[in-house]
C-alpha cells in the first residue's frame, strides 16, 4: 500500500467520524474578556446594525458598569450598554480581525455619521458623511480620572465633547461645547420610529429602550421632525449643549 492509499483511508475515516464532513470541529476558544475595574479606553473596530463597521471606534469602560463607544471619525456616540465591558476575542485571538464586541445587549444611539451638521432649512436631511464640513479629529485629553475629552474641528469651529457616567449607573451625561458662534448648526440627539416628548426636557425614544433629558430645554428649543418616515430629535446649537441618555427601567 502506497502513501496515497494511506492518505485516502485516513480522510475517509475522518469523513465517517465527523458525520459526513471531513472538516473537524473547531477547537473551542477561551474568550478574551476586557474588564473595566477602573476607567479604561480601548480602540478597535465596532460593528453596528445593518453591517456598518466603525473603524476608528474608542470604547470607554467604567467600574460603574455603564460603557459606551465613540466614533472618532464623526464625533458621534454610537453604542451604550450596561454590565460587562468588551469581548476582545475577535481582535486578539489568532490573527484577529481588529474588532471587539460589547458584553451584554448594547443600545445603538448613533449611526456612524456626523452628529453636528449645518442645515439650510429645518427640512434639510443630514448627510451621511463629513463632506463639506471640514471635519478634522484633534484627538483627546484625559482628565484626572482617566476619562477622555474628545476634540475636533467642524465648520471652522473647535468642539469639545465629554461624556461621563451618571452616579448610580442610570446612564450617561454628555456635554458638547463649541469654540465660537454657530450658524445654522444642529445636533441630532436621536433617530427612532417614535419619539415622545415628556415634561422637564425628557424625550422617550420609544422603540430603543432609552430616554433623553435635555438641560435648559426651554432655551435650547429642541425640535422633533420626521424625515422619510423616521423621527429625529434636533437641537439648534447655542455654544453648549448638555444632555443625558438614560436607560429605561
Amino acid at each position: 500500500m502506497n502513501l496515497y492509499s494511506y492518505f485516502f483511508i485516513a480522510c475517509a475515516s475522518a469523513f465517517c467520524l465527523t458525520g459526513g464532513s471531513a472538516i473537524a470541529q473547531e477547537t473551542k476558544v477561551e474568550p478574551i474578556i476586557i474588564k473595566a475595574e477602573r476607567n479604561i479606553l480601548l480602540r478597535s473596530f465596532i460593528d453596528l446594525n445593518g453591517g456598518k463597521r466603525v473603524t476608528h471606534a474608542i470604547s470607554i469602560g467604567s467600574p460603574l458598569q455603564v460603557h459606551y463607544t465613540y466614533d472618532a471619525d464623526n464625533g458621534q456616540l454610537v453604542l451604550l450598554w450596561k454590565g460587562g465591558f468588551l469581548d476582545a476575542t475577535p481582535m486578539w485571538h489568532d490573527r484577529g480581525d481588529g474588532s471587539s464586541r460589547p458584553l451584554g445587549k448594547a443600545i445603538q444611539v448613533g449611526d456612524a455619521m456626523p452628529q453636528i451638521q449645518q442645515l439650510a432649512t429645518l427640512q434639510s436631511e443630514f448627510k451621511k458623511d463629513t463632506t463639506g464640513s471640514g471635519f478634522k479629529p484633534k484627538g483627546y485629553t484625559l482628565d484626572a480620572s482617566g476619562l477622555p475629552v474628545f476634540k475636533y474641528r467642524t465648520y471652522g469651529l473647535t468642539v469639545k465633547d465629554a461624556t461621563r457616567v451618571i452616579d448610580g449607573g442610570q446612564g450617561i451625561r454628555r456635554e458638547i461645547e463649541l469654540g465660537g458662534n454657530a450658524n445654522d448648526l444642529y445636533l441630532c440627539l436621536a433617530k427612532a420610529d417614535r419619539i415622545e416628548p415628556k415634561e422637564n426636557g425628557k424625550y422617550v425614544i420609544v422603540d430603543k429602550a432609552y430616554s433623553i433629558t435635555v438641560e435648559e430645554e426651554t432655551a435650547l428649543k429642541p425640535v422633533i421632525r420626521t424625515v422619510q418616515g423616521t423621527q429625529e430629535l434636533l437641537v439648534p446649537f447655542q455654544r453648549k449643549i448638555i444632555y443625558s441618555i438614560l436607560f429605561n427601567q
